[in-house]
């Protein structure tokens, strides 16, 4: 087993490796050890930390350890502290890193369309990392020399024992991972199968590969954080309703793609990827502009208008007006789409076809899409949500909160505005209030 000792002198060379003699009082001050002299810590750096550290406890030096990991990036000091508090050290975990990097090796071709030094070098500085070999100045020359001129190294050796990728930060391991499912580096095709194949070991330690951006029409993805939200993509947004119920059959089940064979005229679906970055006003306005037969260089001000046509009521019609006239120019290009009238539940039958409404709720007032997990529903009530006609109706509100509830158990986000409250003087205030609160919780800045 370990000895505390050796982990004592991994803290001790660390901190003097990476500090000046006069910044090292107030680091060993800041980690919650002793304070002392500078002259001490001119004299040996290694000696002044150590001689604080002996009269800790071992659950502190463990403590101390982990936030180190965090603070410091050193690959031969987290090989060290492996031994000791291999659990925390890292949110992707030692055994989630070997998993990847086994599953990478046997798949084979590591950098792709791309060189291995120029794959590489999207992930860590090479021409500054020190060679090990007298003959090179750097990393390249020993990566050149083995792994090109003589490969007489392999992937294995290359990741495990030269680059140590199993102890480098939680971001550059992320790095790592990002890159190899970069476009310049992977085909469409071959993403797909990395993806799976990554995200199979990053959803263990609550990360994910999502889709960022998009090159050519290829995927950019950004390994993020799993966060509380709706489990499950997005296929198809079915909102803006206007009109008679669309007619919608399944035409592929597989694929679960939609085909709308009558009243198309009074919806739009949207059917392309949300990105983690969540669904923006300018891509709703791209798509629209790319489904039109003729160019409008007003395409903007012509979805607006079709979206705005679908609103039932006075109070959504304020609401969907202020949003816009309050936060377009203000985002500009990062403007959340407002989404209208979503389709969340769909039922192919008519009220006079069954006689009754088989589903409480259909369709949602307003969405925003803050990523593909992250739903916000806005709901503006009117009489009809807890009346029928001017008496009040238990059954009605029963239903409206049973909704909710049901709504939030799945993942979703439900605010609710009273009818009532959108009709005062004060309504545009409170619309702007609200949005800008609610922006400022999912982190979301001009």
């Amino acid at each position: 087993m370990a000895k505390i000792s050796e982990l004592i002198t991994a803290i001790a060379n660390l901190i003097a490796n990476e500090e000046k003699a006069y910044d090292v009082p107030s680091i060993c001050l800041k980690y919650g050890l002793d304070p002392g002299e500078k002259s001490e810590a001119y004299s040996s750096k290694r000696t002044y930390v150590s001689k604080r550290l002996s009269s800790k406890s071992q659950d502190f030096i463990f403590s101390l350890t982990e936030q180190l990991l965090r603070d410091y990036e050193s690959v031969d000091f987290a090989r060290i502290a492996e031994k000791f508090v291999n659990n925390n050290m890292f949110r992707i975990s030692i055994l989630t890193r070997r998993n990847i990097i086994d599953e990478v090796i046997i798949k084979g071709n590591v950098e792709g369309k791309v060189s291995i030094i120029d794959f590489l070098n999207r992930i860590w500085q090479l021409d500054k990392m020190p060679s090990t070999d007298y003959r090179f100045i750097n990393a390249v020359g020993d990566i050149g020399q083995h792994m090109i001129n003589n490969d007489d190294w392999d992937y294995n050796y290359l990741f495990n024992s030269y680059l140590k990728v199993l102890y480098v930060s939680d971001k550059q391991f992320l790095d790592f991972v990002e890159q190899l499912v970069h476009p310049l580096v992977r085909d469409k095709k071959e993403q797909y199968e990395y993806v799976d194949l990554l995200n199979k070991h990053l959803n263990i330690d609550g990360f994910e590969l999502k889709i960022l951006n998009y090159i050519s029409g290829i995927p950019v993805y950004r390994a993020v954080e799993l966060v509380k939200g709706v489990k499950g993509a997005i296929k198809n947004l079915i909102f803006s309703a206007d009109g008679p119920k669309p007619e919608i059959i399944i035409s592929d089940s597989l694929n679960n793609d939609l085909l709308t064979i009558k009243n198309e005229e009074y919806c739009l679906i949207y059917d392309e990827p949300i990105p983690q970055t969540g669904l923006l006003w300018k891509d709703l306005v791209t798509w629209w502009s790319k489904n039109k037969s003729s160019y409008n260089k007003n395409f903007e001000r012509e979805l607006y208008k079709r979206l705005y046509k679908s609103l039932d009521s006075e109070p959504e019609k304020l609401f969907f007006d202020t949003y816009f006239r309050e936060f377009r120019h203000k985002f500009s290009e990062k403007l959340l789409a407002l989404i209208p009238q979503v389709y969340l539940h769909y039922d192919p039958y008519t009220i006079k076809m069954l006689g009754e409404r088989r589903i409480p709720r259909q369709r949602m007032d307003f969405l925003f899409l803050f990523s593909n997990r992250d739903r916000v529903v806005i709901e503006i009530d009117g009489k009809q949500h807890y009346s029928i006609g001017e008496n009040s109706s238990p059954r009605l509100y029963s239903q409206m909160v049973y909704a909710d509830r049901e709504l939030k158990l799945r993942g979703y986000d439900v605010y609710r505005f009273g009818g009532y409250e959108l009709c005062q003087n004060n309504a545009r205030k409170l619309i702007i209030d609200f949005i800008s609160k609610l922006f400022e919780l999912h982190n979301i800045k001009v």
